[in-house]
């Protein structure tokens, strides 16, 4: 199976000097369970700096349909919305987008989404916010597995010191550890990398 993470720059994982992202560190936990999905999980980090919603619903089909080999399953897991701000999509465009974006990938494979996380400028974080809470609503009405991110970091002190750490919106590895341990813990997504 391939598995795509599609997403922006937390999900490249901008900020993280072990430079694995929350990506790299599911993969290390899944390989060191049971090493030989190593060679039979294919674990693609598609996250892009700055892009907005908008910009990973034009992208996501072409880079995922060039990593799928003939016979294999996809996977698709999403996480986007922490660029709208800068990039000042509107909310109904990103929810549209995202609406078109998750329907068309679930008819192609399983498909999770994980809600952008907070920031600790306070506007940036109130706009994460409603964009993933619109966002799980979408993920309701299609079917879609959808894990809020936010509230749990944002109640987490040490989310917010490694925010502060980095630059407001990316954390630092310990950030990114944390992300990893709450998306472990998320059973769609244990189950999809056997975790």
């Amino acid at each position: 199976m391939v598995v795509c993470f599609l997403g922006d720059s937390t999900v490249q994982g901008i900020g993280d000097v072990l430079g694995l992202s929350w990506v790299g560190r599911l993969a290390q936990a899944s390989f060191a369970l049971d090493p030989a999905l190593a060679t039979t999980l294919t674990l693609c980090n598609l996250g892009v700096r700055g892009d907005s919603s908008l910009r990973v619903a034009a992208r996501w089909q072409e880079e995922a349909s060039r990593r799928q080999r003939p016979g294999e399953d996809m996977a698709f897991v999403f996480s986007f919305g922490a660029a709208d701000r800068p990039q000042k999509v509107a909310l109904p465009e990103a929810v549209a987008a995202s609406r078109d974006m998750l329907g068309q990938a679930k008819a192609l494979g399983r498909t999770l989404f994980v809600t952008p996380p907070p920031s600790s400028n306070p506007e940036w974080a109130e706009q994460n916010r409603v964009l993933g809470q619109a966002l799980l609503a979408v993920c309701a009405e299609l079917g879609v597995p959808g894990f809020d991110l936010f509230t749990p970091l944002a109640g987490s002190k040490a989310y917010m010191a490694a925010l502060a750490a980095g630059d407001t919106i990316h954390p630092d590895a310990a950030g990114y550890a944390e992300i990893a341990g709450l998306l472990r813990a998320w059973p769609p997504l244990a189950d999809l990398l056997g975790l």
